[in-house]
């Protein structure tokens, strides 16, 4: 038996995307499942999963992207490797930031509290730095974005579990509140 490969299974994201809204504009009488389906897989987050891919993000940027962006740059002047390095890493955490502003404007609020928990628990582990990551050029970076990410929850009416955080957090309780 000689079975074609699924066209649907051979798609990118963004060309999903398209069918899908396709689908939508075509027969409406499938937004609200769709709708339905959307709020449940945005409901449900991992926190340790959510900070494993923070901690992975924020290492795993190549020291070498300092290269590009430090020193002598046309149209900006002299770029200190410090706020390069933030540069770098500010790009790497923004998905972050930007899947728990959505999910919290969406009122899915303990989905929020969870990503939000992730990521801090994310910029914790990365707080010793270490050689040979960018890092080492913004020791202050995880502290310094956990702060503003308390600020932010604070802002979009994110209660985080602060009791546990703590625990959690030693080092960083008297930020915590």
């Amino acid at each position: 038996m000689n079975r074609r490969a699924s066209a649907l299974d051979a798609l990118s994201a963004d060309e999903k995307a398209i069918v899908l809204d396709h689908l939508l504009a075509t027969r409406p009488d499938l937004r609200e499942p769709a709708e339905t389906y959307a709020v449940s897989l945005m409901s449900d987050e991992d926190r340790s999963a959510v900070a494993g891919d923070v901690e992975d993000a924020l290492l795993g940027r190549d020291i070498e992207e300092l290269n590009g962006q430090a020193g002598y740059q046309s149209g900006r002047g002299y770029v200190h490797p410090a706020e390069a390095a933030d540069e770098i890493l500010d790009e790497a955490l923004d998905p972050f930031l930007k899947d728990l502003d959505r999910r919290a404007k969406l009122g899915l609020r303990s989905a929020a509290v969870e990503v939000a928990a992730g990521i801090l628990l994310g910029l914790y582990q990365c707080r010793d730095g270490g050689a040979e990551t960018l890092l080492e050029f913004s020791p202050d970076y995880p502290a310094e974005r956990a702060a503003d990410l308390v600020s932010e929850c604070a802002k979009l009416g994110i209660e985080l579990p602060q009791a546990e955080l703590r625990d959690l957090l030693p080092a960083w309780s008297t930020m915590l509140g």
